[in-house]
């Protein structure tokens, strides 16, 4: 299928074309699914579980605000298998899709993940999407890691890190070292010179997609969105000046609803350190910016600052801070959406010969 065909098949493209709805399962059945399911295993639950009420209390507030903050597809089964998809707005235009889970049915995964793509490219609203999973997950690899290839460099972008919980204790007792440069908070006007670092460290793409390009850096318009149904959504930014004013280093303190996502990426701190500094000058930089950056975490419930790094951090893991797994980050621009459709039918395509039937169409 050509990115025109895709186009002109989901011009108008609904939920109900691919066999979906939204926003039909409460939170409570839901997780009681993912639960039946395994994707939310006895481990990962526990963790969860000094949270949960709160977690249950925030999609539920969310589910309020219809597709304008939070967003559930889901496919059912005469035979009783289901699928479900699920994304949240992160930016101003810009989403989080997450936990495609199902009963075994590669006909409902299917159909919620190309139903998603449809209804966003005909509401033609978005910036970039973007998926986070662990480089174990095969499935999501095959998905999700090869879209450089699918979509191209110029619209897409997979970046390799590693996700680690950083207890407040530890963000408070480092102690900077003067020499990695001084350190500010940024206010909510434009910087071309965080864009820059941005670009510099992850590529056009990823700058675009957070929004590092615009002037609202501490997404002020979507806290206003997420304040509606009494949730927040913002984003405090402190960068590091090297003695001759030239930005360094950045970290990027997200805040939102607790459990939006079940590791906590809504909370996320991203770190980005310029391209050339050695591994002193790196961590040196690191220490600086979560010793500032933690501010913006004194009232996160798990009592830590949840870094996200594409650089080592593994003085602040001998220190005590909890390695919770890699992770990759998939990115792409709206204008790749045709092509992510047809390389996901293409995939699921390969998967199901032989293997059941597509979904109903009537995109």
């Amino acid at each position: 299928m050509t990115v025109a065909a895709v186009v002109d098949r989901v011009a108008s493209g609904t939920w109900s074309d691919f066999g979906c709805e939204v926003n039909a399962l409460p939170p409570a059945e839901l997780f009681d699914r993912y639960e039946r399911s395994r994707f939310l295993y006895p481990a990962k639950r526990a963790r969860l579980a000094p949270y949960w009420p709160l977690i249950l209390e925030n999609w539920q507030r969310a589910r309020r605000a219809g597709e304008l903050l939070h967003w559930v597809a889901s496919h059912e089964e005469p035979g009783g298998g289901w699928a479900s998809l699920t994304s949240w707005r992160s930016t101003h235009a810009g989403w989080q899709t997450q936990h495609l889970v199902s009963s075994g049915t590669l006909a409902g995964g299917r159909a919620v993940m190309l139903a998603a793509q449809a209804v966003r490219m005909a509401e033609r609203r978005d910036v970039a999407a973007q998926n986070w999973f662990s480089p174990s997950n095969r499935f999501a690899a095959l998905a999700f890691g090869t879209i450089g290839r699918s979509l191209g460099p110029e619209h897409s972008l997979v970046a390799p890190g590693d996700y680690v919980m950083v207890p407040l204790a530890l963000a408070r007792a480092l102690r900077p070292d003067g020499s990695a440069g001084s350190v500010a908070e940024l206010d909510g006007g434009a910087c071309p010179e965080l864009a820059e670092l941005a670009r510099r460290c992850r590529g056009a793409v990823y700058a675009r997609a957070e929004g590092l390009d615009g002037d609202d850096l501490r997404l002020a318009d979507v806290d206003r969105l997420y304040r509606l149904v009494g949730l927040r959504r913002h984003r405090r930014i402190w960068v590091l000046y090297d003695a001759s004013g030239a930005v360094r280093a950045a970290a990027l303190a997200y805040r939102g609803p607790l459990g939006f996502n079940f590791s906590f990426l809504e909370n996320r701190c991203d770190v980005l350190i310029a391209p050339g500094l050695d591994a002193t000058e790196t961590r040196r930089a690191t220490d600086a910016l979560l010793a500032a950056a933690r501010h913006a975490y004194a009232d996160f419930e798990p009592a830590a600052v949840p870094l996200t790094t594409a650089t080592p951090a593994d003085h602040l893991i001998l220190a005590g801070a909890e390695p919770v797994r890699p992770y990759t980050r998939a990115l792409w621009l709206a204008e790749a959406y045709p092509d992510l459709y047809r390389h996901i039918d293409e995939l699921y395509a390969q998967r199901l010969r032989g293997r059941g039937v597509y979904p109903r169409s009537n995109a």
